[in-house]
């Protein structure tokens, strides 16, 4: 073996002595609750735990079971996250991550920037998802009574203002109302595309389209999700368009005005999220 080929593997050696030794004497547990705190920071309210923390390669944390709420209320929880610096932003006063990991059977990857300074609020953030089951996603199960399912996607970005802005969209979704609506307990959509922006606890909903199996929608407005959702927590309004089948179902329940027309019947929701008020015009 030539001197070159012995140098290599003796550093080798010791590069695999040097991770081996990183690896077993880890810290653990100062780690996870830094990184909690971090990925929390700069969201009033925003809670994270994390389960477990190893090193991973290329230099970065390898997070197991990272579970995000709110204000005491479960949000989401991913089963695997890794996050890795940009190796050169580590010596600027802003330091730039990309994080990839499994949320409820899909996926979610992206960027943020946060200041090297803890007292400081998370700078930005830019996400994306997709194939996320509906379902599987702690705050929206037995929603007041009502159950959600499908396949979740979409994108959100955070300024350093507070506020938050991306598109979503469902496939496959279904609703199980807690309450039947037109004497119907279930809706089924092929797909429900929307623009959603959050302001402080203002969720702002607009261009919402849904495309059903009993009938399609517009609908925009807003949700307040500040604690505690009060009467004024739904201020929604838009138009459907019960396809004909279903209207057929609906002859006798509806009024004979409503029954006549063909345009699109606009409709307005309003009130508390646990008993909200339907209107039609």
């Amino acid at each position: 073996m030539s001197v070159a080929a012995k140098r290599t593997w003796i550093a080798a050696y010791l590069v695999g002595v040097l991770a081996v030794s990183l690896y077993i004497g880890f810290p653990s547990e100062p780690l996870r609750a830094h990184v909690a705190y971090r990925l929390a920071a700069g969201v009033p309210g925003l809670s994270v735990a994390v389960s477990g923390l190893r090193p991973a390669l290329p230099p970065g944390l390898e997070l197991t079971g990272v579970s995000v709420s709110r204000t005491g209320v479960d949000l989401v929880r991913m089963e695997r996250l890794r996050i890795a610096p940009e190796l050169l932003s580590l010596v600027r006063e802003i330091t730039r991550y990309r994080f990839e990991g499994s949320v409820a059977e899909g996926e979610i990857s992206g960027t943020a920037e946060v200041p090297a300074r803890r007292e400081l609020p998370l700078v930005s953030l830019q996400a994306q998802w997709t194939d996320v089951r509906l379902e599987r996603l702690p705050a929206l199960r037995e929603i007041y009574g009502s159950r959600l399912s499908g396949r979740l996607e979409g994108n959100v970005a955070f300024s350093g203002e507070g506020a938050l802005t991306g598109k979503v969209r469902v496939a496959d979704g279904q609703v199980e109302l807690g309450r039947p609506l037109f004497d119907q307990k279930s809706f089924s959509f092929r797909t429900v595309d929307a623009d959603v922006s959050l302001q402080n606890r203002t969720l702002l909903l607009r261009n919402g389209r849904l495309r059903g199996s009993e009938l399609d929608a517009e609908i925009s407005g807003t949700l307040d999700l500040g604690p505690p959702a009060g009467a004024g927590a739904l201020n929604l309004t838009g138009r459907i368009s019960p396809h004909h089948a279903f209207m057929a179902k609906l002859e006798g329940s509806l009024p004979a005005a409503l029954m006549r027309r063909r345009a699109a019947i606009p409709f307005k929701v309003t009130g508390p999220l646990g008993a909200p008020a339907v209107s039609l015009n």
